[in-house]
């Protein structure tokens, strides 16, 4: 995934080519020359450690909880390392806010921890809030600041190892954030990149997620120690959340049909990597609209407002491209943005051959509770009491759907030959039963089966 994954992104089939042409576009543009990486240059990498609290913790982590991925900065290491050529004392591994715990660090270090012990990355260097574990340091403040635009936190303070990088490497994940249904993406990651407390920033966090406000994650792009030298963002989506930043979840939409996410994203623009992460979660989770200012204030910012150096310069250029894309086009198309041309996203999806057709239910909901009708919360079971109205909807197939059919227990209860497809399931029930939906086109068929628990 990561070979295809940058390849890619380069627009080239050799891999060490294309880490050149990243490094020399990133260079370019930044008023560096053509120039690739040279020896002796430092690259920080940014993760998301936000669910820990402890450097000490169990080697085998046993909850659900979403934290950055070992084997995915692993696979990142290894290009640096072997392709690029960078030496691992020169590469800095991250998070300011968070401990990172010895069952990620291990599983870095050695080549494949517990199996076996051989070390693999001894020299690469770890920072983090504690510095408690082994092998990791605690990060140290710098005399450099990130200025806000609003709140009554002026600043923050920037770690050593992060001004002292050359680049950095930011990876967030897939995932929603629990302070008003929002998303955490490669904006809300650099909050792990100052000295000071996070949380004291959330009344900024939350004044952002009203349309037309300045938001922190603009502040954080746009500082020439953050934003100003990242090489590359790297969305790690093997596992999602859908209702808070901590529980992983799998994915009901095409073309995960109720299984994990499966997919990283790649991108040299922060604006439009999480425009693209923000529509699957939007699909999928339903943040508020607030959720995608950020989005907005990045792409054209206001004049006057983000001067994140403090220096007296304010933002005056756009930081990337801010789109949602079009559902009527297959996700796999690069028409599902308006692409280059027409000033839109560059779109590259990976991986067609492993997608498969599929009819969602979107109601009721997979492991939701419903009451007459009514999405009430989330449950163990998907549970319904009362009447409810069954709609089901065809993923990956752009033919003319024929018909729908809804079956209870194998009994053909409605047929819907207009898009949408709904069924009302009025009939006295009690008990637990198996609703499954058949869709026919051009002389094939796809079906959805889940099992119900229905009362009334």
């Amino acid at each position: 995934m990561f070979y295809e994954g940058i390849t890619a992104l380069a627009g080239v089939n050799d891999i060490k080519e294309a880490w050149d042409l990243l490094f020399k576009y990133f260079n370019k543009i930044h008023g560096k020359g053509n120039v690739s990486y040279q020896k002796g240059e430092k690259i920080a990498i940014k993760i998301n450690m936000n669910n820990c609290w402890d450097s000490r913790n169990n080697y085998a982590r046993k909850d659900n909880d979403r934290d950055a991925s070992p084997y995915v900065v692993k696979s990142l290491l290894r290009q640096l390392v072997n392709i690029v050529g960078v030496a691992q004392e020169d590469i800095i591994i991250y998070d300011a806010s968070r401990p990172i715990p010895d069952w990620f660090y291990y599983r870095v270090i050695y080549k494949d921890y517990p199996v076996s012990m051989d070390l693999e990355f001894p020299d690469v260097k770890f920072y983090d809030e504690l510095g408690g574990g082994k092998g990791r340091q605690k990060v140290e403040a710098s005399d450099v600041k990130v200025h806000f635009a609003y709140g009554p936190w002026e600043y923050r303070t920037l770690p050593k190892c992060v001004v002292e990088a050359d680049y950095l490497i930011n990876m967030p994940l897939l995932k929603m954030h629990p302070i008003n249904n929002g998303v955490t993406l490669a904006g809300k990651n650099l909050f792990g990149s100052w000295i000071e407390e996070v949380s004291e920033i959330h009344e900024y966090h939350e004044y952002g997620q009203i349309m037309g406000n300045p938001a922190p994650q603009v502040d954080l792009l746009a500082h020439e120690q953050l934003g100003g030298k990242t090489l590359l963002y790297i969305g790690d989506g093997l596992f999602g959340t859908i209702k808070d930043h901590k529980t992983i979840a799998k994915f009901q939409m095409y073309p995960f049909n109720d299984d994990w996410t499966n997919s990283l994203f790649f991108s040299q623009d922060p604006v439009a990597i999480d425009s693209v992460m923000f529509d699957f979660l939007n699909e999928e989770a339903n943040p508020i609209e607030g959720a995608q200012n950020y989005l907005h204030q990045a792409a054209e910012p206001p004049s006057g407002v983000y001067d994140p150096e403090g220096d007296g310069i304010y933002l005056n250029k756009s930081l990337g491209v801010h789109e949602h894309w079009d559902t009527s086009v297959d996700i796999f198309s690069p028409e599902r943005y308006s692409g280059v041309a027409k000033h839109g996203i560059d779109y590259i999806a990976i991986g067609k051959e492993y997608a498969e057709p599929s009819i969602r239910i979107l109601s009721p909901q997979k492991n939701h509770l419903y009451v007459f009708g009514k999405d009430i919360a989330t449950a163990p079971s998907t549970i319904v009491i009362g009447n409810i109205t069954v709609e089901g909807k065809v993923e990956g197939i752009y033919k003319n759907i024929e018909k729908m059919e809804f079956y209870v227990d194998e009994e053909l209860m409605y047929t819907d030959e207009n898009s949408p497809y709904t069924w009302k399931w009025e009939k006295f029930s009690f008990g637990r039963y198996a609703l499954k939906l058949i869709a026919y086109y051009d002389d094939e068929s796809v079906e959805k089966e889940m099992m119900i628990w229905k009362f009334l």
